[in-house]
């Protein structure tokens, strides 16, 4: 009885190890063709969840794949702290072996990553001008910071030599070209007024667009680092063997 124990015992120890090698071997081989397929400077961070692993293998379904990247391209612009949860992934033994020729799929993606206001910066107005009265009205040195959940925007507007601060609530919006800052509340000190046709000149987009994973945005918050975006797909396909 005592033998047969120790050699159940060993049967699962075996059995652990072998499942837990499966899990790494098929972690690298995905992480590798993701950085392959979208461009990415390192191949990013990769985990399977569920146990175990091989009976995942073997019915060729996956609960869920999470992916990881400190930094990735889209359109040009750098998003930061990249989270994709991958559900419902189907790949055959094949695949995950690293042969075939068809594409690992995922029935779901959702993530996160976040846009540093350093890249938001890059995008603000240096200068908008437009004629008050037959006279120049002009806003320009505009920044940017958090204000809470609020982006707040403030700069100096100049009319007939005089200038005064001005400042602004931005509200966020989606577009298909990417992040919309819109300004809203613009108050001027000293009580000047500036014209609506100024204001739509500050309006501005941050270009976030052919995200990896086939990702488009869902969401935009403010956070103290720069604007967190929330992002989905279906029916992915994320990896070609």
């Amino acid at each position: 009885m005592r033998k047969l124990l120790i050699a159940l015992v060993v049967l699962v120890l075996l059995f652990i190890a072998v499942d837990r090698i499966g899990v790494a071997v098929a972690e690298n081989q995905i992480s590798s063709r993701l950085a392959a397929a979208y461009g990415l400077p390192e191949n990013p961070g990769l985990s399977i969840t569920g146990f175990p692993f091989l009976t995942q293998v073997v019915s060729g379904n996956y609960q869920q794949i999470d992916v990881t990247a400190n930094q990735v391209q889209a359109n040009g612009v750098t998003l930061h702290d990249l989270n994709v949860h991958l559900t419902g992934v189907h790949a055959t033994i094949s695949q995950i072996l690293g042969s075939g020729s068809s594409m690992v799929t995922a029935d779901r993606a959702a993530g996160t990553a976040l846009v540093d206001f350093a890249t938001v910066k890059q995008r603000l107005p240096q200068q908008t001008q437009v004629s008050l009265g037959g006279q120049n009205l002009t806003v320009s040195g505009l920044q940017l910071s958090p204000d809470g959940k609020n982006l707040k925007l403030s700069g100096t507007a100049s009319y007939l030599g005089i200038s005064a601060p001005v400042s602004a609530t931005a509200a966020l919006s989606l577009s298909p070209s990417g992040i919309t800052v819109t300004p809203e509340d613009v108050t001027v000190a000293g009580g000047l007024s500036i014209p609506g046709s100024a204001i739509s000149r500050l309006h501005f987009t941050v270009p976030v667009s052919n995200l990896p994973l086939h990702l488009h945005l869902t969401s935009v918050q403010v956070t103290p680092d720069g604007l967190q975006v929330g992002a989905a797909a279906r029916n992915v396909q994320f990896a070609r063997t």
